[in-house]
């Protein structure tokens, strides 16, 4: 159709532009809500019929069994529990791993271990520095011509010593968690923050950089008591980290160098929990420590095409335990505190930066419980197709139960692992 006879786009009759906004992929659809404000009152219309996500309240983000690989799934439990499918740019989503998301945007590895940023609603991507651009990890070829890798500090003795990886399996070990300071639009102003081996070391990048900066432990973080989580605020411009030993750290990028700070002294424990920081809405700072337990799985089938990518078929973890606890730095102490101390919030833990939200604002989330997804990059390093656990923990009783009807209603596969996101609507 010549577009000449039609020169007046916005006036275009409303039922028209209704057909043609449904039919459009979503990221299609939010292009379109940008040309002008009647196709902004007609994009409006179809993202609330299409979209079930009415108040910017976490989803989770997976790859459903049934799907193409590059569909990924969002659940909605403020639609209702509806779902819906966008198609994601290269590389594949099912064959890429997660290790972060904040700010509507999720932080992937693909199967060269290079990271990229991709906000799964709009499918913008923007490549990070690669593998390689980190101090201790350098590209070789093997005997066939392949491409490899060595990672280098594994062992603490024996710095200079290096361990090989085939490129997709190097992800699985290298690579712990990685944490926003704010929407990667920001430009520079964007820091992503990478704990990875060895021992949760730390690197980071803006966007634009072409290499990681390594950030030197600080002098109270002993040899194997390396970082375990991060959290950013805002309000002081600061990352805050939790390290083995349960110590909180500052680390303030915003000078020539970074400077890490101790503000909490070790707090001694002798198990390794999966611990993350979190900074309340209403002032204080938590931790919270996630306790693992291996079991073994009778007679479990692994197809030969993917034998390889798996150490123990038949072992995985499972949650057993979620504490919480108050971070006193007046008094340099944790003081254990019950789940009902949430002041009615909800907690949402995984591999996505933790977040703590009020369930008077999101009113389908339960208070005082804390939904969760797998985050042990043990577990994924042994089985990366194993358990995959997604669910509530009931603080009340100590136990997971299961979140909604997904796994009848919109199945879901453990590769790559579901992740809570919220999704950025603006």
């Amino acid at each position: 159709m010549d577009a000449a006879a039609y020169p007046d786009w916005p006036a275009l009759p409303e039922e028209l532009m209704d057909l043609v906004m449904r039919l459009l992929d979503i990221p299609d659809l939010f292009r379109a809500g940008a040309v002008c404000t009647s196709w902004y009152a007609a994009f409006s219309a179809a993202r609330r019929a299409r979209i079930p996500v009415a108040d910017g309240s976490p989803c989770l983000l997976y790859s459903c069994a049934g799907d193409d690989a590059d569909t990924a799934t969002m659940y909605s439990a403020s639609g209702g529990g509806a779902a819906f499918k966008v198609r994601l740019p290269a590389p594949a989503f099912r064959s890429r791993h997660v290790v972060g998301a904040g700010h509507g945007w999720v932080v992937t590895a693909d199967e060269e271990s290079n990271l990229q940023l991709l906000n799964p609603l709009t499918t913008a991507q923007l490549d990070l520095p690669p593998v390689t651009g980190l101090r201790h990890v350098e590209s070789f070829a093997d005997e066939q011509g392949r491409t490899m890798y060595r990672l280098y500090g594994e062992d603490p003795w024996h710095p200079d010593l290096a361990m090989p990886y085939k490129p997709k399996e190097l992800r699985l070990f290298l690579y712990h968690k990685a944490y926003l300071s704010c929407r990667p639009s920001a430009g520079a102003a964007c820091v992503v923050l990478l704990l990875c081996r060895p021992d949760g070391e730390l690197s980071f990048a803006r966007i634009g950089d072409d290499r990681w900066t390594h950030i030197a432990k600080s002098e109270f973080v002993q040899l194997d008591s390396g970082y375990r989580g991060a959290a950013y605020n805002d309000k002081d411009g600061l990352f805050y980290l939790v390290s083995f030993d349960s110590s909180v750290h500052t680390l303030d990028l915003n000078g020539p160098s970074p400077v890490v700070k101790c503000i909490v002294k070790q707090y001694s424990r002798y198990d390794d929990p999966i611990r993350s920081v979190i900074l309340a809405p209403w002032g204080d700072m938590l931790q919270v420590w996630r306790y693992a337990e291996l079991r073994w799985l009778d007679n479990l089938q692994v197809s030969a095409e993917i034998a390889d990518e798996v150490i123990c078929p038949s072992q995985e973890s499972y949650t057993c335990d979620v504490e919480v606890y108050k971070v006193d730095i007046n008094d340099q102490k944790l003081v254990k505190i019950s789940g009902l101390e949430l002041q009615e919030h909800a907690l949402f833990i995984g591999f996505n930066s933790p977040m703590l939200l009020s369930t008077r604002e999101f009113p389908m989330f339960r208070p005082n419980c804390a939904y969760i997804t797998d985050d042990s990059s043990e577990n994924i390093c042994i089985n990366k197709y194993g358990c995959g656990e997604v669910g509530i923990w009931n603080f009340e009783i100590g136990h997971l139960e299961s979140f909604g009807n997904i796994q009848s209603a919109h199945p879901r596969l453990n590769w790559p692992p579901p992740v809570w996101i919220t999704p950025d609507l603006s």
